[in-house]
């Protein structure tokens, strides 16, 4: 969640810098307002996978890939199984 919504906040920022370049000195404001609604709204629905997927990877380098780890799965730690247990 804390990854997809800080890129979705970048791209916000990106897309409303680049509006604002755009259309600057007369902002038109409901256009505005409504393609950040669509971007802020639809954006996090597409990026759900990627953002869930880079987490599941930072879970497993910062937690997993510990040489102390044990799992709590108590199959994992069956006899037979390498477990510790």
């Amino acid at each position: 969640m804390t990854i997809n919504y800080s890129v979705t906040t970048l791209a916000w920022v990106a897309f409303l810098v680049i509006w604002l370049v755009v259309d600057l000195p007369g902002v038109r404001v409901v256009p505005l307002t409504v393609a950040s609604v669509i971007l802020v709204g639809l954006f996090p629905l597409a990026f759900y996978p990627v953002s869930k997927t880079l987490w599941a990877a930072v879970d497993f380098l910062v937690f997993r890939s510990s040489p102390d780890y044990v799992s709590a799965d108590p199959a994992d730690r069956a006899p037979g199984n390498g477990g510790r247990y």
